[in-house]
């Protein structure tokens, strides 16, 4: 497997994004590969969960990018640590773009695979972008955010609001959310040891984020969804009401339920065999489905 450091652009917001891009074994030039954009949790940086998934889906024969979304990580965009939506559907548009422009990708093979929150999200992309061929969500946490536990992190809403009005006007200071604290026990194993802390990720999310994702509905814009699409889920998972919700919205007539027996949600992130059992669905259905 090769790896290269790669940027490319949100078009929509002239931002650049910075990625990894992972090419298979005896890797040719002159030969069409499938791809897979794969993106990762909420806050998430490039070299967390999502490079577990995009390397094991490298060594299976697909090019694979994982990239720092706009205002994370290595990425352009200020202010930093905003979780929007809107713009994380740019981002994968921008990540599409550019695998559409190596001449070694078979542009009528692309696919893409989210985990947690960007499970959700790359599940909407399945239905805005018809460049996706196949959509695969891993643990995906959201429906409807203003139902989920997610809200327990959230600030009251007029506060919000003041907050950012006063920043955008120079009278204020920069507002955050503490979205993973250490007192969640099963997020802090992952998060804050080895397994997920990485030098450029961090909790803080800027606090009118959740203006924007309060009002995100996960489960209206699936009921369009028609592509190819693979949920896996875990039989402990805290987000699988949300998963369930959204898999039975889409009208695929290609869907897939899969539940990993004794997993809770953080540990399809990356242990094993719990990350082995997703990959013997995860495989054969982008074998079949791009």
């Amino acid at each position: 497997m090769q790896t290269q450091n790669v940027v490319f652009l949100n078009k929509e917001l002239n931002l650049r994004l910075a990625g990894i891009l992972r090419l298979p074994a005896n890797f040719d030039l002159n030969t069409n590969y499938p791809a897979i954009v794969v993106t990762g949790p909420m806050l998430s940086v490039k070299e967390q969960a999502q490079a577990v998934y995009a390397a094991a889906l490298t060594e299976a024969g697909y090019v694979t990018l994982v990239f720092d979304g706009a205002y994370f990580g290595e990425s352009q965009g200020f202010p930093r640590q905003q979780e929007l939506p809107d713009v994380k559907q740019s981002d994968i548009e921008g990540a599409i773009d550019f695998l559409e422009s190596l001449p070694y990708v078979d542009n009528s093979r692309i696919g893409g695979l989210g985990m947690c929150g960007s499970g959700s999200y790359m599940s909407v992309a399945g239905v805005k972008d018809s460049r996706l061929k196949a959509i695969t969500a891993v643990v995906p946490a959201i429906s409807d955010i203003s139902t989920s536990p997610m809200t327990s992190f959230f600030l009251p809403e007029e506060e919000v609001r003041i907050a950012k009005e006063a920043y955008e006007n120079g009278t204020g200071d920069l507002i955050t959310l503490n979205f993973q604290p250490r007192a969640f026990d099963e997020g802090a194993q992952y998060y804050y040891s080895a397994r997920g802390n990485r030098a450029r990720w961090s909790n803080q999310v800027v606090a009118w984020s959740q203006l924007e994702l309060i009002n995100y509905n996960v489960t209206n814009i699936m009921k369009d969804m028609t592509r190819p699409y693979l949920v896996v889920t875990a039989e402990n998972a805290w987000s699988q009401p949300a998963s369930r919700e959204i898999f039975d919205a889409a009208k695929s007539d290609v869907k897939e339920w899969v539940v990993v027996p004794e997993a809770s949600h953080f540990d399809m992130y990356d242990l094993h065999p719990f990350v082995d059992v997703a990959f013997e669905a995860i495989i054969p259905f982008f074998e079949k489905n791009i």
